[in-house]
């Protein structure tokens, strides 16, 4: 070979281990890259800090969104007697959009990994207000804007902080219980896993069946410390629920010909998009009619108010996420973006937003910051878009996740003081009444004025917060107003 032939070959080897260092040089440029977005990314919902993962942010962001995706199909149910296929269609829309709107703030501004969406007890009550013919739906959505005006000016003013405040120990104690036997009784229920009827011999169907083979599946996994139990649970659940529906002769695809992927924002833009009535609430008697503005307002405030107040604060014990003097960490900011959702939500044309007590669904699953609740806000924005692939998802094979989070917020039973009546009968009587009552502001309510009179009658008047007063004196008047 001759000696030309030679320094060619010699030129080509070195190009070729230059294009490798520089290549090489490259890809750990990139990685180091990666690896720095990933730090900042760790910094800035302090993962490492609350003892998390990326995998269980995603993980815990997965299972909220799986245990709380029934609302898309819930909340318009409500209002089926109200309006037509056109609303039921506008608000499908309005709750996905208030759920990512009101999620999002509370993950990147909060830094909590807590759901916020159209609240359920909130769109029953005002439900009832249009269907009784005492306001039409565009004057129950005024009512419901101007709630969340005055909630928001509750938050700014710091008077929500102080009625916070003024709840005693021992009901603080016994709210994540209650909210744990309330959650624990929604899972139980008919319309959710059926299990009940099954033991009741009155289950007609196959449902009860997936959600106890769903149950035992994740609650098996969690006692095991398998990563992401509950929604491998929900998983086992909905593929025993294919297969059952194939042996009978039903096609379990059938949702995903039935319904458009399309999202409907023109209905939502027709229908419920700004649709207020400010003057119609005050037609005819006007003493008459502000009486009952201000009155369903207050009682929109209160459930509001005392059912986040109680979901927050379950949510974060269940999670740590209390800071030095046992409130939620980033208390106000997730305050104001609970009664700020309630104000976008009118907007969209459905009822307050609030936090949801199914996040702790995701916190079980090991979800400890704002970036579990951004990916089920991702997963939200995807099913505007795959709806029919939800829908593929029965409530009986989530409902079990409700069932193993109830049991899991019994775990503070034990801080309970059992020895001093003037707090346990208020502390059993909050984490009775909520499931019986099936709503969990009415349970503080009535935690928070037998403590007052116990406290009162008993010559202890002076250990009782002046807020205590003042909130016991409204939750009377809340309840007098309801047989007026």
């Amino acid at each position: 070979m001759e000696q030309k032939d030679i320094e060619q070959i010699n030129e080509t080897e070195n190009d070729d281990s230059l294009t490798i260092k520089h290549s090489t040089s490259k890809n750990n440029k990139n990685n180091k890259k990666n690896l720095i977005f990933l730090q900042k990314i760790d910094k800035f919902f302090k993962i490492s800090e609350r003892g998390s993962s990326f995998k269980k942010e995603f993980l815990g962001g997965l299972v909220n969104f799986m245990v709380i995706s029934y609302i898309m199909v819930v909340i318009p149910g409500l209002f089926s007697g109200v309006g037509g296929e056109g609303l039921w269609k506008a608000l499908f829309v309005a709750t996905i959009l208030t759920t990512i709107l009101s999620t999002l703030c509370m993950a990147l501004w909060v830094n909590l990994p807590i759901i916020l969406a159209p609240g359920i007890g909130v769109a029953s009550f005002i439900v009832g207000l249009i269907e009784s013919g005492q306001y039409t739906y565009s004057q129950a959505m005024s009512i419901s804007f101007l709630a969340g005006i005055l909630f928001v000016i509750i938050t700014i003013t710091g008077l929500r902080k102080r009625i916070v405040n003024a709840i005693p120990s021992s009901i603080k104690l016994a709210i994540p219980i209650g909210v744990g036997l309330f959650v624990l009784n929604v899972g139980l229920s008919s319309s959710n896993s059926g299990i009940l009827d099954l033991l009741n011999g009155t289950s007609t169907g196959f449902s009860a069946i997936v959600a106890v083979v769903s149950f035992i599946l994740m609650a098996v996994l969690y006692v095991k410390n398998v990563k992401g139990a509950i929604f491998y649970g929900i998983l086992g659940g909905t593929l025993l629920d294919i297969i059952i529906k194939f042996c009978v002769g039903t096609n379990p695809f059938e949702v995903l010909l039935t319904n458009s992927f399309l999202p409907p924002f023109k209905e939502l833009f027709e229908n419920s998009f700004l649709q207020f009535d400010f003057a119609g609430l005050f037609t005819g008697n006007l003493f008459t009619a502000i009486t009952s503005v201000v009155l369903t307002i207050f009682a929109v405030v209160l459930m509001d108010l005392f059912d986040t107040v109680g979901t927050l604060l379950a949510t974060a014990q269940k999670g740590n996420l209390l800071d030095e003097n046992g409130n939620v960490i980033n208390q106000n900011r997730a305050m104001f973006v609970d009664g700020s959702g309630a104000v976008v939500s009118s907007c969209l044309g459905i009822p307050n937003a609030s936090s949801y007590v199914e996040s702790t669904s995701g916190i079980a699953s090991g979800a400890r910051t704002g970036l579990s609740s951004l990916w089920t806000c991702l997963f939200f924005v995807l099913s505007l878009f795959i709806s029919p692939l939800v829908m593929l998802i029965p409530v009986y094979a989530t409902a079990p996740a409700l069932i193993l989070v109830g049991i899991l917020m019994f775990d503070g039973v034990n801080k309970l003081d059992f020895t001093d009546l003037t707090v346990a009968i208020p502390a059993v009587l909050t984490i009775i009444i909520m499931p019986l009552s099936n709503n969990i502001s009415i349970g503080i309510a009535v935690g928070l004025i037998s403590y007052t009179f116990i406290m009162l009658l008993t010559g202890k008047f002076k250990k009782i917060n002046i807020f205590t007063y003042i909130i016991t004196a409204l939750f009377i008047v809340y309840f007098v107003t309801q047989y007026i």
